[in-house]
């Protein structure tokens, strides 16, 4: 569903073991095949169901094309289609398919030997989840960082309201002008918004140049509404706007030079478990098409059926499929962005599916003065990992809503394509980063990394503090020194100049063995300092002094 504020909804569910056909809606059911045998793609030729762009990407990261990535066996669908069977969309990665059919058709699957068959799964039984959200003591260190947090008054940034107008606060708070002022805004990379609705997308007056430029590369639906593209609802529209705007004066989106592709995948007026189903074919299609960064506001907690329902346990990244196939795009190279979910305010309280995923960011919102917004779904994941993994400003947040005036709104909805469009900008500018160093880049310079919590995350990045060298430009090679030298108690290593990435800084015998070790990361352009205890117990002798960072390794000789 889309990530709305809503209140007071009592949320049920229960766990279950998930059957190889699910009824996922009335007249919809999974089905999951044995394997992928008589397939027409090999793994040795990519070139066939993965566009260039693709494989470009797995390429610069190192990943290899996988059996996973191989399509459904055309011979499969096409037995199902023979047996009656409308097929509506399937999943390479999960080895599966979605049908339209009567419940007497799935016993047909029976005997066909490429479908696990099982009967069609049993109604769950139903339980109120309040019981199920966690200890007394994880209740109580919530609610502690909540009394804390809303407080505080993190540092605001100044982005120029002349040319942001009222984006300025929101694309402020994460100092994303340090980016665009350096010519960081997006160019080059495609991002997939994965929604509900692009109403008007295709006229309003902020997505001009998206149009003019060619930028809008493709709308593509992935529910049987196939009559109407475009949706009949706005709540992606909204969403496109915030990262894609283009009205200088009025409003800037976070990525406004960036490419995109709409994918609709909600089915908005009804709620049920097929609409993850809908959510894994339009991430697959993102990853077949060459996408390098996925937005989506939708999450997944309780549907019409409420035997469908998620529960708080299941919030492990491994048990809803939607949350494993974030983590699988995740791991081709894609930087997904979720939201957490709008149910801080509700008993269920925390983050919804897919956003419990691993190597995902999920992204909790703060209004403009970056206190806590308490409608912001919480952690931590049912494995107690940290989630939302960051926070932006998702109240009084600025869009463009359908009648082309400049609205504010309330949602993780809007926090999420907000940061979205900065880390899109920020891999633009190092384009040499696998996804997962962008991430990692983006979690240090956050105002809660030391500190990580149920509600914040690791924070509110600061996009200044990450200052990619200019395309173009070579890196100065570093110089590494030991003060004072010869080394008599405490000493110091300095490296300088410095970038933003990973040091690694060992301290070795002549003959290699290591007595020293630091691991840091360098935050300053000025230099990186590192004071070395006394206390340490060096003999007198030679050492190798050695600092290693992303661009290679500096080794220096010290007395002591």
């Amino acid at each position: 569903m889309p990530i709305w504020v809503v209140s007071g909804i009592l949320m049920l569910a229960s766990c279950w073991q998930a059957q190889a056909q699910t009824q996922v809606a009335p007249d919809r059911y999974r089905v999951e095949f044995t394997d992928k045998n008589h397939n027409a793609y090999t793994v040795g030729l990519p070139q066939y169901f993965l566009s260039e762009r693709a494989l470009q990407r797995r390429a610069r990261q190192g990943i290899a094309v996988k059996q996973a990535d191989l399509p459904v066996s055309a011979c499969y669908i096409d037995s199902l289609k023979q047996m009656g069977f409308e097929v509506l969309n399937t999943s390479r990665w999960l080895n599966s398919a979605t049908v339209r059919c009567s419940p007497e058709d799935i016993e047909k699957l029976e005997n066909t030997g490429f479908v696990k068959y099982t009967p069609v799964t049993p109604k769950k039984s139903v339980q109120d989840t309040v019981s199920d959200k966690g200890s007394d003591l994880e209740a109580l260190f919530s609610f502690l960082f909540q009394k804390k947090n809303s407080e505080e008054i993190k540092p605001k940034y100044a982005a120029p309201v002349a040319y942001y107008g009222q984006a300025a606060d929101q694309v402020g708070m994460m100092n994303g002008q340090a980016l665009h002022n350096r010519g960081f805004r997006g160019k080059g990379m495609l991002i997939a918004v994965i929604d509900g609705g692009f109403d008007k997308a295709g006229e309003l007056p902020g997505f001009d140049s998206l149009h003019r430029t060619g930028r809008l590369r493709e709308i593509k639906n992935f529910t049987p509404d196939t009559n109407d593209i475009w949706g009949k609802n706005n709540h992606g529209t909204n969403v496109l706007s915030i990262i894609s705007t283009n009205l200088p004066g009025r409003m800037m989106g976070s990525a406004p030079d960036a490419e995109y592709v709409l994918l609709r995948s909600e089915e908005v007026g009804k709620e049920y478990l097929v609409e993850e189903d809908n959510w894994i074919a339009a991430v697959e299609y993102a990853d077949s098409i060459g996408a390098d960064l996925i937005t989506s506001s939708l999450g997944y907690t309780v549907f019409d059926d409420i035997s469908q329902n998620h529960c708080h346990s299941e919030l492990d990244g491994r048990t809803a499929r939607a949350s494993q196939a974030a983590t699988l795009a995740a791991a081709r190279g894609m930087i997904v962005c979720v939201s957490a979910g709008n149910d801080g305010d509700t008993p269920w309280k925390r983050i919804s599916i897919p956003a419990d995923a691993d190597s995902v960011l999920t992204i909790g919102a703060v209004d403009r003065k970056g206190r806590y917004a308490s409608f912001s779904s919480a952690g931590h994941t049912a494995d107690m990992r940290i989630k939302p993994d960051l926070t932006a400003m998702g109240k009084e947040t600025a869009y463009q809503n359908s009648m082309g005036n400049i609205s504010t709104g309330n949602g993780t909805s809007y926090s999420t394509p907000l940061l979205a469009g900065l880390i899109a900008c920020l891999w633009q500018a190092c384009p040499d980063k696998g996804n997962m160093e962008i991430i990692d880049m983006v979690k240090r310079s956050a105002d809660h990394f030391q500190q990580p919590d149920s509600l914040y995350g690791y924070g509110i990045p600061d996009f200044s503090k990450m200052k990619p060298v200019k395309p173009g430009t070579k890196n100065k090679p570093y110089t590494l020194s030991v003060h004072p030298d010869p080394v008599t108690g405490a000493f110091t290593v300095y490296l300088s100049p410095a970038r933003h990435e990973h040091i690694n800084i060992r301290i070795k015998t002549p003959s290699g063995q290591q007595v020293f070790f630091h691991a840091g990361y360098i935050s300053e352009f000025n230099g990186y300092e590192l004071p070395v205890d006394k206390s340490i117990d060096f003999t007198a002798g030679m050492y190798m002094v050695e600092a290693r960072t992303d661009a290679g390794k500096v080794t220096v000789k010290a007395v002591r």
